[in-house]
């Protein structure tokens, strides 16, 4: 009978080598900083949005605008927190 080692709960024949441990590691960095990034131009757009020109009048739908700019750079992204979308 095969015992499970015993630093992980995974059987021997599951557990992954060292080189595809770091091989996941480094695709999951990779899709934390894609998701930072994504975050970064979400709220870069929300940020100008909210931003009024001196000689800008009120009530032009800028928030609006940059509002759903930010969404939409989410949604591109495929970010976890939208709605309906992978966690």
């Amino acid at each position: 009978m095969t015992q499970p080692r015993p630093e992980t709960d995974r059987p021997v024949e599951e557990a992954g080598t060292p080189a595809n441990e770091i091989d996941l590691l480094r695709k999951r960095v990779g899709r934390v900083e894609e998701q930072v990034r994504a975050l970064a131009e979400a709220t870069l757009a929300l940020a100008r949005g909210m931003e009024a020109g001196p000689l800008e009048e009120p009530g032009q739908g800028r928030a609006e605008r940059a509002a759903r700019l930010a969404h939409e750079l989410l949604l591109a992204a495929d970010h976890p927190g939208r709605e309906g979308g992978p966690a």
